[in-house]
């Protein structure tokens, strides 16, 4: 504690990889009761910092790419900062932050550690069970990005207790997405979307977890029911090509189009009519949130976190993974709904995430836990 207030240091692996997304809900901590550091392993890119430029203390284990030989010294330096700077709380993110977090934490005395767990299937082999059976005796508490992911942990880490995990969610600028405005027009001409089409929609890392050759074979028989359907696949990856090929061979190269990494996703939601979301395995996909926020319809995979967005159909439609038979029925019937119906869904829709994935909302449940640990462990 300084000057007052409790301190929470952020512990990441690395600077460079962007912006976090909670970099909202972190400035946002009631800044009258804590002040938050912010600490990277390595420091991969020269661009300015974005919480030094609020004001917020940030160190660097080393300023160099890769920590190299530093590796066990890191743990060591790690552990003089926290204690020189009187962390009251660590909360760390990756796996590799909450190894260093939690021998660091506990050699400096901290005594709140934190990790965080950002998606399914994190604990994926034996080394990573038996790093986790030693590490998580000193975490306080293990939060979780969804329902889904909280059942993972606990499913594949056995000694951790159920009441020590927290789905805490995950949020977004609910104000960016609902209430930008682009015109339509422009937006399809710069993406070259013909302007009388149908716009099916999907974003993210073109990869097999993301199931984009599923919603490629069903869209090649949507396009069959309706001549001006177009659809487009925003995003980089190791599939890209491959992908490509399958739009060409089916013959719909045309009609698929690949605009590939997509800045602003808020011009996107702008200029299409359904996204879609055909994941094998999903966190709690921040993309089906801000097409949600942006008010546009969802068609998404009944597989990890999603249905909890949902809330099971309640507010999109859900089709069964891997099921391309399927996921072309709900895209035509999507396309077939009254704008009536499409309506009430998509108003339902915005007012689900507003009220339940919000940065105010995420910032509110933070401050919880975090007051809720400080009665427990240092009050």
């Amino acid at each position: 504690m300084q000057n007052g207030k409790f301190i929470i240091a952020k512990l990441w692996p690395r600077y460079g990889e962007g912006v976090p997304s909670r970099t909202p809900v972190i400035l946002g901590i009631n800044p009258q009761k804590y002040e938050t550091i912010c600490i990277y392993h390595t420091k991969n890119s020269d661009n300015p910092n974005v919480f030094e430029q609020n004001g917020k203390k940030v160190f660097y284990l080393t300023r160099q790419p890769s920590l190299g030989l530093l590796k066990f010294f890191a743990i060591f330096k790690l552990a003089a900062l926290l204690k020189k700077q009187q962390v009251d709380i660590l909360d760390c993110h990756h796996h590799k932050s909450v190894i260093y977090g939690a021998i660091a934490g506990k050699l400096a005395g901290v005594p709140i550690i934190i990790a965080n767990v950002h998606g399914l299937g994190r604990t994926r082999n034996l080394k990573r069970k038996l790093t986790n059976f030693f590490i998580f005796r000193y975490i306080s508490r293990i939060l979780t990005v969804g329902q889904a992911t909280k059942n993972d942990v606990l499913q594949n880490n056995l000694s951790v207790k159920s009441e020590r995990i927290i789905n805490i969610g995950n949020s977004i600028d609910c104000d960016h997405y609902g209430s930008a405005h682009f015109d339509k027009k422009a937006v399809r001409d710069k993406f070259c979307i013909p302007q009388n089409a149908f716009v099916f929609a999907a974003a993210g890392r073109l990869s097999r977890t993301k199931g984009q050759k599923f919603l490629i074979e069903a869209f090649s028989q949507v396009k069959k029911q309706i001549p001006n359907a177009e659809l487009l696949i925003a995003g980089t990856g190791e599939l890209e090509d491959e992908l490509k090929k399958q739009a060409s061979e089916l013959g719909y190269e045309g009609s698929v189009r690949f605009p590939g990494r997509v800045e602003n996703m808020t011009e996107i939601y702008s200029a299409i009519d359904v996204f879609v979301l055909p994941s094998i395995a999903e966190g709690l996909p921040r993309s089906m949130m801000e097409a949600m926020a942006a008010g546009v319809i969802c068609v998404a995979s009944n597989a990890g976190g999603i249905p909890e967005i949902l809330d099971n159909g309640k507010f999109g439609f859900l089709v069964a993974p891997k099921d391309s038979n399927d996921l072309y029925r709900t895209m035509l019937k999507t396309a077939d709904m009254p704008s009536d119906e499409k309506m009430k869904i998509i108003s339902s829709a915005k007012k689900h995430i507003q009220d339940n994935y919000s940065h105010g909302v995420m910032i509110k449940r933070m401050e919880k836990i975090y007051d809720d640990l400080v009665s427990e462990k240092i009050e």
